[in-house]
């Protein structure tokens, strides 16, 4: 992805951010700015670029290789298929005693961070949902386990940062 334009504009609240301190971001668009595809990653490119203990940041800069394994309950099997994963953020900050920390950060609806629970007696609606939402929360664990690894062996910390961190959503 490496921060291209959004796909589908006007579905979700996307954009293109302008930071102030250009000097910071690790790479800027051919537009002078980098997008973001939810008001949470907007609020968290507002947070980094006005934070002055913030050394330097990019948005979905970084490539992770990783295997989604899933299971497609058409054929009764498991599937495992091969992905690129591009972490939302990556940045440096400077610590109070001078050290830099260089985190991945991975910006997320707090739902999509907690395993889904299926309600009594679904709708056939409701079923659907429970699915994709058990999907995309499968999904989500197996890239956060790859980044994990990738992390611990970079010496880099990741986080998950939620509206609960951010304010709203």
């Amino acid at each position: 992805m490496l921060n291209s334009a959004p796909k589908q504009p006007g579905k979700y609240h996307q954009g293109l951010f302008t930071p102030k301190n250009k000097d910071k971001v690790i790479k800027l668009n051919s537009q002078g700015g980098l997008y973001y595809r939810s008001g949470l990653e907007q609020k968290m490119m507002v947070y980094l670029d006005n934070n002055t203990k913030i050394v330097n940041w990019g948005a979905e800069h970084l490539r992770i290789a990783y295997t989604n394994t899933e299971w497609v309950s058409e054929n009764q099997e498991y599937k495992t298929s091969e992905h690129t994963y591009y972490p939302d953020f990556y940045y440096e900050l400077k610590r109070d005693d001078g050290t830099i920390s260089k985190v991945v950060a991975e910006v997320k609806p707090y739902s999509e961070t907690i395993e889904p629970k299926l309600v009594q007696n679904p709708t056939a609606k409701q079923l659907k949902n429970f699915e994709y939402a058990l999907k995309m929360y499968n999904k989500n664990l197996s890239k956060w386990t790859y980044m994990i690894e990738y992390c611990q062996r970079k010496g880099f910390e990741f986080i998950i940062i939620t509206e609960k961190v951010l304010g709203g959503r």
